[in-house]
């Protein structure tokens, strides 16, 4: 973009809000502010959790199951296995399963002619194994029924249906139950080093998105900038998916990067993610190309204005509900209710998408240290669309934001 263009985008999103990003990055004001550092070196990654952490979270597990009247709990290769062990295991047509058991064993199920990779895994405890031409099933029902014919067990939500259907016929007396709760009270949680990476892949997210805004130029294609951006990722060494939205296009929330070619005087909708040692960032970011279009200073104004009333509602005490509903009113006030579509914001860690979630109705209370997305949006339809998207740590007075480089943002400023 030349300087004249530069300029227009400049001072006509500074007059709107105070705090919008441009090509020479971010103005003065709350919007938290992208990463300082644009290059490999100036962020720091944490390390991964260390091995201690997993065994703890295995003997807190186990011990609530008890409490809890869960006999056994099991798991597939999932973000859940991956919260306990520290293991990443892809999913497939052949049974891979783990099962912990409240006395705080575990046991694990897999193919034979991949035991070597499971032994090498990092999974605690026996490896048991079927043969290619053998069904699985079987010797996983006698690994659970091992507590007991009536046994209560715990199957974590994302099992699929073709490996958990066969336990109801070979174990009739067992009593399944969704280990949803029992795993989201933990995981929703998050301690220090876990918000250390989560913050590490939030600030590499920025920095990549600033350095998209210093390159772009008319005539780039969405497909073209989503490429840049999984390759500026990769120079911290660390993997980003996302959406890239030119003009129109970015009034569908979630609509995957195309042909479309950038034109002066569009909106660019980012949607990013990083992943850190196995825990995401979730950042949006929404820019005008040149002189905003009719109704953007409005729109950006009234979904900025939300985000920050969600950023203080988003503390301990208050329901996930209510922190929608506290956005939601912003927007509904200035009179864009109906294109606000999706719900606010919804929990973040080892899934992009994970409880708890900010929507209508969901009275599930707050606590200390929970990480959520605040994301208000206002979306018109074949014009253009805006959502502010940033991470967030459950804290009092208000959210702790993670995709910033300093802390909680100040009042703002006058642009001049």
């Amino acid at each position: 973009m030349d300087r004249s263009r530069r300029e227009l985008l400049t001072l006509g999103l500074a007059a709107a809000a105070g705090s919008l990003w441009s090509c020479r990055g971010p103005a003065t004001g709350r919007s938290p502010a992208p990463a300082a550092a644009a290059g490999p070196g100036k962020i720091e990654i944490p390390p991964p959790l260390p091995e201690s952490r997993y065994a703890q979270r295995r003997d807190a597990v186990a011990e609530t199951m008890g409490r809890d009247g869960i006999d056994a709990l099991l798991l597939t290769p999932c973000p859940s296995l991956l919260y306990l062990t520290g293991t990443d295991l892809w999913r497939s047509e052949r049974l891979i399963a783990s099962v912990l058991r409240k006395d705080g064993s575990w046991e694990n199920l897999g193919p034979a002619f991949e035991a070597d990779r499971l032994k090498a895994s990092g999974l605690p405890g026996e490896l048991l194994t079927w043969e290619e031409g053998e069904d699985p099933n079987p010797i996983l029902a006698r690994m659970l029924s091992r507590q007991g014919a009536s046994a209560k067990l715990a199957i974590e939500g994302t099992t699929w249906f073709d490996d958990l259907a066969p336990l109801s016929r070979l174990l009739p007396s067992a009593r399944l139950t969704s280990a949803t709760p029992l795993l989201s009270r933990f995981r929703m949680r998050k301690d220090p080093e876990e918000i250390a990476l989560m913050r590490a892949a939030a600030r590499i997210t920025l920095a990549v998105m600033q350095r998209l805004m210093d390159e772009m130029k008319e005539g780039l294609t969405e497909e073209e900038v989503l490429l840049r951006a999984m390759d500026v990722s990769q120079e911290w060494g660390m993997p980003l998916d996302g959406l890239v939205q030119f003009g129109a296009n970015s009034a569908i929330p979630h609509a995957a990067a195309g042909s479309a070619r950038l034109k002066e005087g569009q909106v660019i909708l980012f949607d990013m993610s990083v992943t850190v040692h196995g825990y995401y960032s979730d950042v949006s970011r929404t820019f005008a190309f040149g002189t905003p279009p009719p109704e953007f200073r409005q729109v950006y104004g009234t979904v900025k204005a939300a985000q920050e009333a969600g950023f203080r509602a988003a503390r301990p005490g208050t329901t996930a509900g209510s922190v929608d509903e506290a956005a939601r009113s912003v927007i509904r006030r200035a009179g864009f209710a109906k294109y606000f579509t999706h719900r606010l914001g919804h929990g973040l860690g080892l899934q992009v998408h994970e409880p708890p979630y900010l929507v209508a109705g969901n009275s599930l209370v707050l606590e200390e240290g929970m990480t959520v997305t605040i994301e208000p949006g206002i979306y018109l339809s074949g014009k253009f669309g805006v959502r502010l998207e940033d991470d967030v740590r459950v804290a009092l007075p208000g959210a702790e934001i993670l995709s910033s480089d300093g802390p909680a943002p100040a009042a703002p400023e006058s642009a001049g």
